[in-house]
């Protein structure tokens, strides 16, 4: 938008300057003010006056600033144009950034459900493990204590029912365990 009014503002400066009259400032310090094929010394009409090589003298000083003027101009609007170029591209580079960073935090977070779900499965595994040891180590138990007849019918029962129980511990600590393992 800057751009913009700079460089409206620019040619309007040009059209005043090539359309009205110019002034023109001799080295010898004297402004004369060029219109058209009149020239002029402190608003009086000199250009009678002058030798055609003042007159030549002048309107090339006048033409040499024109030509600095619209080099400068065409310098300038270079310039504005680079200008955009690099906000563009300062712009891409935001966008590629921004996009990275989107992509990163997508990782952090596939990372971090990725971390769950081996932090599961390690925690269904052990349990299992444990489940498994526990039951063992109980019908191991249950083993000797009938072997060696020191169980009660009453207590045969309640180690049924334990060993039971037990059992679907462990069943369960399986299924949840290869669910996880899919």
């Amino acid at each position: 938008m800057k751009i913009e009014k700079y460089f409206i503002i620019l040619i309007a400066l040009l059209f005043i300057a090539c359309g009205g009259s110019q002034r023109v400032i001799m080295d010898d310090g004297k402004i004369y003010e060029v219109s058209g094929n009149t020239i002029k010394n402190d608003g009086v009409d000199v250009t009678e006056q002058l030798s055609d090589e003042r007159k030549s003298e002048i309107k090339a000083q006048l033409k040499e600033r024109l030509e600095e003027e619209k080099a400068a101009a065409k310098k300038q609007e270079a310039l504005e144009e680079k200008q955009k170029e690099l906000e563009e591209k300062q712009d891409e580079l935001e966008k590629a950034k921004k996009e990275a960073e989107k992509k990163e935090e997508e990782l952090k977070e596939k990372e971090k459900l990725l971390e769950e779900k081996l932090e599961a499965k390690e925690d269904a595994r052990k349990s299992y493990i444990k489940a498994k040891k526990k039951y063992e180590d109980k019908r191991d138990k249950y083993e000797k204590l009938k072997n060696k007849g020191k169980l009660s019918p009453r207590d045969e029962e309640k180690w049924q029912e334990r060993l039971k129980d037990l059992q679907e511990e462990l069943e369960e600590a399986k299924t949840k365990f290869d669910k996880l393992n899919q």
